[in-house]
């Protein structure tokens, strides 16, 4: 009877607005009692997962630990309620879902990283200042399906500006390959020779160091002076180069266009 009472997998307290009695603190009870074929009864989105069943003292409340078919939280509940279809269970799995699944767990994961400290990623946005300006999940997922409509879920919740806020204006749904190269670490998004004196691993090294795109030609136009290492090729890109470059090319974290 002792193992019936111990799920070995148990989440709880952890979504929603919550029983205050779970699998660490069952409620107080006059008299318990064991009914072992309830188990696997379900009521809404949750199914009870004990035998045991416990009566306040006045025996007109009757409490069974639950377990969520849609989170896995656990948590003692109200049987009456159950029964009689005044509760599902869960409040938040049972609410009628507004966004995709998808895109909720996305932008939780984007709440969490910069709310919660304890997310890996903290580091990375909350500890640099990035907020989640939206005041739920829920919200930011509307705004998005509402801006842009709804995308195929391979598509990516993408920062335009990677130092500004998950808020509005600042966020577009991007492919995989956008996402990755809108990044801190990205200083270029698309290389063209045409727009370069250099080599793209000249080019990147230099911006990484610091220098604008600008600063990169005043320094080719000073090796072809001084007639450094393949100055003659320098010089030759130099004179065939394009220098006014094209809108969606993206030199970060410096945009010299």
């Amino acid at each position: 009877m002792k193992d019936l009472l111990q799920p070995q997998t148990t989440s709880f307290g952890l979504k929603g607005n919550r029983s205050p009695y779970n699998l660490g603190s069952p409620p107080p009870a006059a008299h318990i009692s064991f009914k072992p074929e309830m188990v696997g009864e379900q009521y809404g989105w949750v199914k009870i997962i004990s035998p045991e069943k416990r009566w306040n003292k006045n025996w007109n409340h009757c409490y069974v630990l639950t377990e969520c078919q849609g989170c896995g939280t656990v948590q003692w509940q109200d049987l009456g309620s159950l029964t009689r279809g005044k509760s599902k269970g869960c409040q938040q799995c049972s609410q009628p879902r507004q966004i995709p699944r998808w895109l909720d767990r996305r932008l939780t994961a984007a709440k969490q990283r910069c709310e919660n400290p304890n997310d890996p990623g903290y580091h990375n946005y909350g500890a640099r200042g990035i907020k989640f300006d939206f005041s739920s999940v829920t919200e930011a997922g509307l705004y998005l399906i509402q801006k842009f409509g709804l995308p195929d879920r391979e598509m990516e919740i993408d920062r335009i500006n990677t130092n500004g806020n998950y808020g509005p204006g600042n966020l577009r749904f991007a492919d995989h390959r956008t996402n990755c190269v809108n990044q801190r670490r990205s200083v270029l998004s698309e290389f063209s020779q045409e727009y370069w004196p250099y080599s793209q691993s000249v080019v990147i090294r230099k911006l990484s160091q610091g220098l604008t795109r600008d600063e990169i030609i005043s320094d080719a136009e000073t090796a072809v002076f001084e007639k450094r290492k393949n100055w003659k090729i320098i010089s030759a890109r130099l004179d065939f180069m394009t220098y006014e470059m094209p809108d969606h090319i993206i030199v970060l974290p410096y945009r010299e266009n």
